[in-house]
């Protein structure tokens, strides 16, 4: 943008105001402290912090108005970040902004009647100065911005990392565990659950805005987001909070969701996120969105109570099948899967599969012919169905033991 050059008696009125310096300072602070509250007896910015904001910012205005360059946007800039840091909201610190722009243009006004400059050099020079101040102002409301942009994100990963923590069980301390709850925003006692939501792709934030739409339903809840997983903890006050939450993972569901039995101390959060991530793993890698309570399938609690014996039945039964190299061992596990989802219909598992049902039923005799079991003998499909289960919750029961 094309600038005039400064008409000498305003940029001399401006020159001599620098001497008064202290006494505009003092003028703009007042007003600021009477009309806004955030730099009043109780608000965020301390006085001392607005008259040196205000000595800076006013200095480098009158500067500006003498010399008639291109602005100098430091101070407005740095004004901006400073109070998005302590959270003084955008429209207060504006105003108060073109309040100080305003007192200074009075005074500068005043000061050219008493030294009868030409009123008729005011008018451009009026237009000028709100268009420094317009220029300002954008300086600051940019700073501000990306400010409170770097803080959000900032407090994003503190409150990660916190849950995190939590539900990993590195917190020990009673009283740590209640000061992390408070930061979280969570009641000390519950109960709550845990949930683990699979992420599909690199980047990807299962679940999208879920602290929001439960804190909507006044559920308090904190969350951590993994390369793989976004994991979180929900408190669950209210009667219909279960159902609430359930509702709400079911809406935003985009893979795998699973959710562990309500508990009643913090310290049981990592136990809990466990139980959470054995329950999203019941399900197949590729199988439709789905939210998992642990206590739907009570073969679950019987694997987590005992892992060993699980991963030794695991290996007895589906040995064979273990053997085979990643992807064959995946597709007779998945198949073997939904035709149980599938109560036994060989039609309806390949539609959920995009197959032929005759595909369907080659891979079971497959896994038949693999474990010596057959799936017309109750017993023996018992065994299956339970070593699949441990199968899907251990960490490769198929490694030998030893």
């Amino acid at each position: 943008m094309q600038r005039r050059p400064p008409v000498p008696e305003i940029a001399a009125v401006a020159q001599s105001l620098r001497s008064r310096l202290s006494e505009l300072v003092e003028r703009a602070a007042r007003r600021i402290r009477e009309e806004i509250d955030i730099y009043g007896p109780s608000g965020t910015v301390p006085e001392e912090e607005l008259r040196a904001s205000l000595w800076r910012n006013i200095d480098s205005l009158l500067a500006q108005f003498a010399r008639g360059s291109e602005p100098d946007l430091t101070e407005p800039s740095e004004t901006g970040r400073l109070r998005a840091i302590q959270g003084g909201p955008l429209p207060d610190v504006l105003r108060a902004y073109r309040l100080g722009f305003a007192e200074v243009w009075a005074v500068l006004a005043d000061e050219a009647g008493r030294l009868a400059v030409d009123p008729s050099v005011l008018v451009p020079a009026a237009s000028d100065a709100w268009q420094l101040a317009d220029e300002y102002s954008d300086a600051l409301t940019s700073a501000y911005r990306r400010a409170a942009a770097e803080l959000v994100r900032t407090q994003e990963r503190e409150r990660s990392a916190l849950t995190e923590a939590l539900l990993t069980g590195r917190i020990t301390d009673r009283g740590t565990l209640w000061e992390v709850a408070q930061t979280l925003g969570l009641p000390r006692k519950g109960p709550y659950v845990t949930v683990a939501a699979e992420a599909t792709a690199l980047g990807q934030e299962p679940l999208g805005d879920v602290e929001a739409r439960l804190a909507a339903h006044g559920i308090p809840s904190a969350w951590a987001l993994r390369p793989d997983l976004r994991i979180g903890i929900v408190c669950l006050l209210r009667p219909d909070a279960l159902d609430l939450t359930m509702a709400v993972l079911r809406r935003l569901a985009t893979a795998r969701v699973g959710v562990s039995p309500a508990f009643a101390s913090l310290d049981g959060s990592g136990q809990a996120l466990r139980h959470a991530r054995l329950a999203m793993n019941s399900r197949p890698a590729q199988a439709a969105p789905r939210v998992v309570p642990f206590q739907d399938d009570p073969l679950t609690l019987v694997m987590a109570a005992a892992p060993e014996a699980a991963a030794d039945l695991a290996r007895t039964v589906m040995g064979p099948v273990l053997a085979l190299g990643t992807d064959a061992r995946a597709v007779l596990l998945d198949t073997f899967q939904s035709w149980i989802e599938a109560a036994g219909n060989a039609t309806a598992t390949a539609r959920a599969l995009h197959c032929h049902p005759n595909t369907v039923r080659y891979r079971l005799r497959k896994l038949e012919d693999l474990t010596g079991r057959s799936l017309q003998a109750p017993g023996d499909t018992a065994e299956l169905v339970a070593a699949l289960r441990a199968v899907r919750f251990l960490p490769d029961p198929g490694t030998p033991a030893g």
